[in-house]
């Protein structure tokens, strides 16, 4: 509601030289110095009567109470009730010794 009559301002800033040249009703009488508030004025009443208008502008606030109601909440235990133990690790080993490759890998340099 604060920022309604803010926008004849700012496109009375924006476009200032086309409203004054244009759409000024007074240019003709440059001794009242005008320089298009007439348009900014006409704006802004024109701004004014719409918020008047508004039929949202009479909403009327309806209370809702909040009701707090404590409950205990459940203890969970969430630890199985049976004791599970693995018996064998599944899972792939490959059958890959260190000293397979080691006589390949770390041999003295051939010489000459």
């Amino acid at each position: 509601m604060l920022t309604r009559p803010l926008w004849p301002v700012i496109e009375y800033v924006v476009n200032y030289n086309y409203i004054v040249e244009v759409l000024c009703e007074n240019k003709d009488k440059p001794e009242m110095e005008c320089d298009g508030k007439c348009y900014l004025s006409k704006q802004l009443a024109k701004q004014t009567e719409s918020v008047e208008n508004n039929p949202f502008q009479d909403i009327k606030k309806i209370e809702i109470p909040q009701f707090i109601i404590a409950e205990e909440i459940a203890k969970f235990n969430f630890y199985p009730k049976t004791n599970f133990t693995l018996k064998k690790v599944i899972g792939y080993k490959p059958n890959l010794k260190a000293f397979q490759f080691t006589s390949k890998i770390f041999h003295p340099p051939q010489l000459g």
